[in-house]
């Protein structure tokens, strides 16, 4: 079995969270968001809940739900612990699809329209190898907002293991202007398409995957750019009270440390696809969401007479 490796590690430690208050207020300074750097200075050393300044981008842990495929046309849906999913089975060594349905931000480090990298990695398992998936976009967004993404492929046509799928992410505040070159790579029709994979190994996924490792840690060796969140989303068929099990739906991953979320609080609005509290509002807290559904495998093109 031939399993790529690579010099990325999705590393909580490496998060801006994982830094000390003093640590975090320079990194702020250093890209003239002079006034979050007052709000992390002024604050208590407990003083890191969701509803404090820079709240949001200061947590390192996640909390997921999920939602399921929608049986009506119910506007407001139903978001469940993630844990309490059952698996489907019948997605055993199927193909499905991922990918990036929403990405809300409440509040990141900087001021303005702040410029965020996204990077995801996992694993295809075809014909006895493992190959590795890597793929990365950048989006522009300010805080409170969404940005301009919806249903946007990631990897097509992953093939699911006898025990499960997993996949990693993590989102990068990049503040150096002269990154704008280097994530233009991100742009291309191939990055922006998703990884298109087949039922067999392709030897071209491995340059693929290469660059667009290499482009992260280009923008990761500026000082100017941090990471600012990264998970570990492992879907299995295990039926163990404390993992995730992989079923068609959506996947809600926020950034969060506060161990008393209660989804029942939260539903998802089908009119504005976002996640909202009980009463209608926003959440404090930064978060994605991922849909996993099968994966339909395009009808071969008509040849023109």
């Amino acid at each position: 079995m031939n399993v790529i490796m690579t010099h990325t590690v999705f590393d909580s430690a490496l998060s801006l969270g994982s830094r000390d208050d003093n640590a975090i207020a320079e990194y702020l300074m250093s890209i003239e968001d002079t006034e979050g750097a007052k709000r992390i200075l002024a604050q208590s050393p407990g003083g890191q809940g969701l509803g404090f300044g820079g709240g949001a981008y200061r947590h390192s842990g996640l909390t997921l739900g999920f939602i399921g495929r929608p049986t009506s046309e119910d506007v407001k849906l139903e978001i469940r612990p993630a844990s309490m999913v059952k698996a489907d089975h019948e997605l055993a060594s199927q193909r499905i699809k991922i990918s990036l349905d929403k990405f809300y931000v409440h509040e990141y480090p900087g001021m303005g329209e702040h410029t965020i990298l996204c990077e995801f990695a996992g694993k295809n398992q075809v014909e006895g190898d493992v190959e590795e998936l890597r793929f990365a976009l950048r989006t522009k967004v300010r805080d409170k907002a969404s940005a301009s993404i919806s249903g946007h492929p990631i990897f097509l046509g992953v093939t699911v293991g006898q025990n499960g799928v997993a996949f990693e992410g993590r989102t990068v505040n990049v503040a150096s202007s002269l990154d704008d070159t280097v994530l233009a790579a991100l742009d291309s029709a191939a990055f922006k398409s998703g990884l298109s994979l087949m039922a067999t190994a392709q030897p071209a996924l491995k340059p693929f995957a290469g660059l667009a490792a290499s482009v992260v840690k280009s923008t990761m060796d500026r000082k100017k750019n941090a990471q600012v969140h990264t998970f570990h989303l492992g879907l299995d068929f295990g039926g163990n009270a404390s993992s995730v099990q992989l079923r068609e739906g959506s996947y809600v991953v926020v950034q969060s440390d506060n161990h008393s979320w209660d989804w029942s609080h939260y539903e998802w609005d089908r009119n504005t696809l976002s996640l909202q509290t009980k009463n209608g509002k926003q959440p404090n807290a930064n978060y994605m969401v991922f849909g996993v559904s099968k994966f339909e495998t395009p009808a071969p093109a008509k040849k023109s007479r």
